[in-house]
């Protein structure tokens, strides 16, 4: 199976709207896609990701929001769905492996079904290897049973934080690389050596690097990384498209000033879900603010709500470093 061609550039983690009691809101999920539509430059819409609180979700939500989205963003941009089983991430409390991988597969097809673009699990940190088998293995042994049973584009995601033991080596890639709708994966890291191994392995294989530390997008750029997911994707992607078209036209002054305007905004908002939901609202889009509470889970915390004087502070900010590039 081929890459897909929307797997270029900047794909937004894009963020959940919850009504007050927790709940999913539709139509404020769907003003969400449209303030992002209306900005332009985002290449897909990967729903329930990790900024999107993916470990809160239920089967009914992931259910809920691939409709909802698939929907509303049919003909009009591709959209990516977490198909994960149910797992709060609590490594003292993980799931039944039979239920948890039957239910990635369930919704996986679910979402197929509903017109996604392609599906993505996470590495499988919910299972622990059976006797006599390594992570590396289990690794594999997840991501062939997964293909084999959801005939659509896979992703793997391997999220910031993952366990030593379930981060994929090189050698793990390239065999999962070769199985045919395993087409991508988006990897946080900012470990130069461990990137540069990666991309090296899949080098000529049908298969897409996807950044997942947006502040080393020059130099995943560099070693033939397709696309990238990050807080920025979602707020300043014109910053990532900029950037790219700088590359091709061998501008590299013009890639590194896009890099230290993407950078600036990392290190200068420090609450990016608040602060974007806010300024969605304040152009016109109404986006609550209500969130979810993760406390439930004790490897797991709830930031603590943006303050005025916060979010004024980092509009400033962001607006000052998209000035030049919108």
């Amino acid at each position: 199976m081929e890459v897909p061609k929307f797997v270029e550039g900047p794909i937004a983690p894009t963020f959940t709207v919850f009504r007050e009691d927790g709940s999913l809101d539709d139509a404020g999920q769907r003003r969400l896609l449209d303030f992002l539509l209306q900005r332009g430059a985002i290449s897909a819409f990967f729903v329930r990701s990790g900024m999107g609180l993916m470990y809160t979700f239920s089967m009914d939500d992931t259910r809920q929001l691939a409709r909802t989205a698939c929907a509303h963003l049919k003909g009009v941009a591709p959209v990516l769905v977490g198909c994960s089983g149910i797992w709060d991430r609590n490594y003292d409390k993980r799931p039944d492996p039979d239920v948890y991988i039957a239910q990635g597969v369930e919704l996986g097809n679910f979402a197929l079904e509903c017109g996604a673009d392609g599906v993505v699990y996470t590495m499988p940190e919910a299972l622990l290897p059976a006797e006599g088998e390594t992570h590396q293995q289990l690794i594999e042994r997840y991501f062939q049973t997964i293909c084999a049973q959801v005939p659509g584009p896979v992703f793997v995601y391997q999220p910031p934080g993952t366990l030593k033991e379930y981060e994929a080596t090189p050698d793990t890639l390239v065999r999962i690389a070769a199985l045919d709708n395993f087409v991508a994966g988006k990897f946080s890291t900012a470990d130069g050596f461990y990137m540069y191994e990666m991309i090296r392995a899949i080098r000529g294989q049908e298969f897409a690097y996807i950044m997942g530390h947006e502040c080393v997008y020059y130099a995943g750029l560099t070693l033939g990384a397709k696309a990238v997911i990050g807080q920025g994707t979602m707020l300043n992607p014109q910053l990532f498209k900029a950037a790219l078209d700088c590359y091709r036209a061998g501008d590299w002054d013009g890639v590194l000033a896009a890099e230290d305007a993407i950078n600036r905004l990392v290190l200068g908002i420090g609450k990016p879900v608040d602060f974007f939901k806010m300024y969605a609202t304040e152009q016109g889009f109404d986006v609550p603010l209500y969130n979810r509470s993760q406390s439930s889970n004790p490897y797991m915390s709830d930031s603590v709500p943006i303050t005025r004087e916060e979010y004024e502070c980092y509009k400033r900010l962001y607006e000052t470093e998209l000035s030049s590039y919108c």
